[in-house]
């Protein structure tokens, strides 16, 4: 082909790549299952090591804007800014200890078989992007996503039964819940929200919050998160569509120095241990609904 021919040939490629260059925006929000992937305590029960700790899955939410920038009628780049909840369930049963704090503040250190329910519901504002690709009314889409950690709250509840204080004697079951910030600075004794006026037990706590068995306040979670985001998109019309994403995260999201181990064998260590080697990932799966301008 003729040199000429061929700049012609390229010229017109070019122009209409060009006009095929798009900018629009948008928005979506909708459901976040949500869960934790990572390693569960383990304990020694009965001469054998056993799982005494479960992930389950629960629910958030995101909302949030989004941004699409068109190369081509097939493909382009996407970004969101979203408010977007990660954590999960967290279930623990198994030998462990609390403390019973008096009011001036001294701890006495209680042994017992908890059954421990939390639900951390951490929120995060989340900056994915990704490249996109349109087969008919099919958009699949794949990429990055940065998080920046702005709340983490958890509740649930914890039963301690067969407990015995440290000179052997037997106790009361205890119950309290959890009303965890873990933004707080608030350790020890004036980490009780509430105490109880029904327990059997002096000093006993009622409401708690994150760091009522700890001497260290520092967040547990940590403050960014990066992950692979990959999801489909149905578009009903021009700008209306449902979707769905899965969020893999690739950090470690609690700091173990400060992931305090619950597992404690009856007669062992009087010291609170710490899960330093543990590592604790966000899995989520996003539906959404959406709208691009």
């Amino acid at each position: 082909m003729p040199l000429p021919r061929i700049l012609c040939l390229f010229a017109l490629l070019t122009c209409t790549s060009l006009t095929a260059q798009e900018f629009s925006g948008g928005f979506r929000a909708g459901l976040n299952f949500i869960s934790f992937d990572g390693d569960a305590e383990m304990g020694a029960i009965g001469g054998s090591d056993m799982t005494l700790e479960e992930f389950n899955r629960t629910t958030g939410f995101h909302v949030g804007a989004t941004f699409a920038y068109a190369f081509t009628d097939l493909f382009g780049f996407k970004a969101d800014l979203m408010y977007s909840q990660k954590g999960g369930e967290v279930l623990y049963t198994g030998p462990s200890y609390f403390f019973l704090y008096a009011p001036d503040g001294t701890a006495e250190r209680i042994q017992g078989e908890l059954q421990s329910e939390r639900d951390a519901l951490n929120s995060y504002i989340d900056i994915p992007v990704v490249a996109y690709y349109r087969l008919g009314p099919l958009e699949l889409e794949g990429g990055l996503s940065m998080g920046l950690l702005v709340n983490s709250r958890a509740s649930g509840s914890a039963t301690y039964t067969a407990n015995l204080d440290p000179q052997g004697r037997g106790l009361a079951d205890l119950s309290y819940n959890y009303d965890y910030n873990y933004f707080d600075e608030t350790i020890g004794r004036n980490a009780a929200l509430e105490f109880s006026n029904t327990s059997a037990i002096a000093n006993a706590p009622a409401v708690v919050n994150a760091y009522y068995n700890a001497t260290d306040n520092r967040p547990l979670y940590r403050r960014l998160d990066f992950g692979l985001v990959g999801g489909v998109s149905y578009f009903l019309n021009n700008g209306l569509y449902l979707g769905a994403r899965y969020q893999l995260g690739l950090t470690d999201v609690t700091r173990g120095e400060n992931d305090q181990r619950l597992y404690s064998a009856p007669g062992g260590s009087e010291e609170i241990e710490y899960n330093t080697d543990d590592k604790d990932y966000n899995r989520v799966i996003q539906a959404s609904v959406g709208f691009r301008f």
